[in-house]
């Protein structure tokens, strides 16, 4: 009876403290809370209601991308697929990717009516994220690097975009301060894509389609998920949905990152190395356009990347003559993509080179799923062409290295070896 007096006792006295640090705290700040009863609707939510329906037909327009399968003659008991994202509406992977990051920024509240976007971009993004922006009648704005191809420039300015060049170490932050200075909103990729990019079965119980690529190769694919998918990273948004859906959902799916040669994602994911140091001093140009993290700061997930190492199974680095090199290879078999394509064919022949070497007698079928993300049109006079190649990857070898690694790829093609461990004794 005393314990329990002296327990009542002990109740009043924090609920006193307690009130005294309400009226202490609220007179301090200024703020009251309101008196009950109250009856009030919050702003209208009629404009993104009728934008999110925008959005919703959008997805549906979208589609299913198409996949290429092709069957290296050197490797009996692989074969490629590559989900054709060259084929969207905006020409690249970044068309599902902006529509995820405009739907979770019109869900949050970032985007209103009359909302100016901003975005730091290397091209696609801004591209397909102007597409969207213009579909809702909002103005875009990319802040994009010096060294953006012109064909790029021109895509984006077709969605009624305002291009800003900086170098590009400073996307971010000049992004982030005319969004600022404006009272607009940066849509920040780098940082937001780990929040905006759907890794579930979305929207199944009202036939919304899923926007997660995962979700709708392994559909494409009959229900059988790939033994591989591999996949280099810039802001690290695709990869990381893709593992999180094939860890959530079980699938047996290896998730393997292609980096490229100077970007620091390969030690990010095996060490954390980078979390808290800029590796901006190791980057050299011209690098492999739109992926790989070098030239800014340190990679801190959910801030300045969207790569989560957690869903990475295994990870490899690829020189940037070789993927260069690739990109040509790649569009003579078929294949016609861009910078992250070359990376993904040759990671792919090093992958299925391994797997020939443990399945001898081809007794099993090993998949290799990987994307095209955007045409090989758009890399015309950069890296389909020898005097540029020259020039920018001078201090790489240049022709003479870049010639080495196009041979050896295509000798790889035919023969099933692996054209990284060759390579890297030849070149």
């Amino acid at each position: 009876m005393i314990s329990d007096y002296f327990y009542l006792l002990f109740t009043i006295s924090l609920l006193a403290n307690s009130a005294l640090m309400v009226v202490t705290h609220q007179s301090s700040n200024g703020n009251r809370i309101s008196d009950a009863p109250k009856d009030q609707m919050t702003e209208s939510k009629e404009w993104t209601r009728d934008a999110i329906q925008k959005m919703w037909s959008e997805r549906n327009l979208m589609g299913s991308t198409p996949i290429h399968v092709i069957d290296p003659p050197g490797l009996p008991s692989v074969r490629l697929v590559f989900k054709n994202e060259s084929a969207s509406l905006t020409g690249s992977l970044k068309h599902r990717y902006s529509w995820s990051l405009m739907m979770w920024a019109l869900l949050e509240g970032h985007v209103k009516n009359g909302t100016h976007v901003f975005e730091a971009s290397s091209g696609n993004t801004a591209c397909s994220l102007g597409y969207m922006c213009r579909l809702l009648g909002l103005q875009f704005t990319a802040v994009v690097p010096d060294t953006i191809e012109q064909v790029k420039v021109r895509r984006i300015e077709e969605q009624e975009g305002f291009v800003v060049r900086v170098p590009i170490s400073d996307r971010l932050i000049i992004a982030e301060q005319l969004a600022k200075s404006t009272g607009g909103f940066f849509m920040n990729q780098f940082k937001n894509a780990f929040h905006a990019e759907e890794f579930h079965e979305s929207g199944s119980a009202s036939s919304k389609p899923s926007a997660n690529l995962m979700h709708e190769l392994f559909h494409q694919l009959n229900s059988t998920p790939p033994s591989i998918f591999v996949h280099p990273a810039g802001t690290g948004g695709t990869l990381s949905s893709i593992g999180r859906y094939a860890k959530k959902y079980g699938l047996d799916t290896e998730i393997v990152l292609a980096d490229t040669q100077y970007s620091i994602y390969y030690d990010y994911v095996l060490n954390g190395t980078f979390s808290k140091n800029t590796g901006a001093h190791h980057w050299v140009a011209p690098g492999m356009a739109g992926i790989g993290y070098g030239a800014m700061g340190p990679a801190q997930i959910a801030e300045t990347t969207s790569l989560d190492p957690a869903v990475i199974d295994r990870v490899l680095k690829i020189p940037d003559l070789a993927s260069t090199a690739a990109m040509k290879v790649a569009r003579d078999v078929g294949i016609n993509g861009g910078t992250s394509t070359g990376v993904n064919f040759l990671a792919a022949l090093h992958i299925g080179a391994l797997i020939r070497a443990q399945n001898p007698k081809n007794q099993e079928i090993f998949t290799i799923a990987t994307i095209l993300a955007d045409s090989g049109k758009y890399y015309e006079t950069t890296y389909f062409n020898r005097k540029w190649i020259s020039e920018k990857f001078k201090t790489h070898g240049g022709l003479p290295v870049y010639d080495c690694w196009l041979q050896v790829i295509q000798d790889c093609w035919i023969s099933g070896k692996d054209p990284l461990d060759i390579g890297r004794k030849m070149c």
